[in-house]
């Protein structure tokens, strides 16, 4: 859970930081005062398109062990976001009831036009590695991922209503857009807090299980 305002090992030096990007900017303008939670869709069964894939059984399990375990921050959630991905507005959807509905960005989904070829082959090698394996082998490797990601966010912040954000993702990459959530929602640049705050947030993703954790 990310939460704008307040928080280790050191950070790989080639983590980037974006303090006069525009997307950065926006970013931190669309989740200023938010609490964001990001969670990794749940077990899948095998299908002819990847982006088919459908939860299992065990996934829907899942699901149910989070909404239960975290349920006094589900309670107060009124913003849903997935991936276009079946399985990731499956498990949306089980998150966040009926009485909530899902905006599905195509931009949260790994299969895209900018993931290119060296990006593909340092997920081929790393898989469910925490994140700070792919920083550390293969640096920039994700750059493109992290600022597509982040974008597709901001244009989903004019519809978003007042209060927090559950985001549904996929494996690294959700962690990877953890990385750049982090830069927006730290404490203001210049302040004596944000560096210590940003190094300690840091640390918990990029060391991250982004495999599955139960069940």
């Amino acid at each position: 859970v990310l939460r704008d305002g307040s928080a280790g090992v050191k950070t790989p030096k080639s983590i980037k930081s974006y303090p006069d990007n525009s997307t950065f900017m926006s970013l931190r303008s669309v989740l200023h005062g938010r609490r964001i939670v990001i969670v990794r869709h749940g077990n899948t069964n095998k299908a002819e398109l990847d982006a088919e894939r459908e939860l299992t059984e065990k996934g829907r399990g899942q699901c149910d062990q989070f909404r239960i375990a975290w349920s006094s921050v589900l309670k107060d959630i009124p913003n849903f976001l997935a991936s276009v991905a079946k399985r990731a507005v499956q498990t949306a959807e089980l998150l966040c009831g009926p009485a909530h509905s899902i905006t599905a960005l195509e931009d949260l989904y790994f299969v895209r036009p900018w993931r290119h070829d060296a990006m593909k082959a340092c997920d081929r090698e790393l898989g469910y590695a925490p994140i700070r394996a792919y920083i550390e082998k293969h640096p920039g490797s994700h750059d493109v991922a992290r600022e597509k990601m982040a974008a597709a966010v901001v244009d989903a912040g004019p519809s978003l209503k007042p209060g927090d954000v559950l985001i549904v993702s996929h494996a690294a990459y959700m962690s990877f857009l953890g990385l750049e959530i982090l830069e927006a929602v730290a404490p203001a640049e210049g302040s004596a807090e944000r560096s210590v705050w940003l190094e300690a947030a840091q640390n918990l993703i990029l060391d991250a299980n982004v495999g599955e954790v139960c069940g």
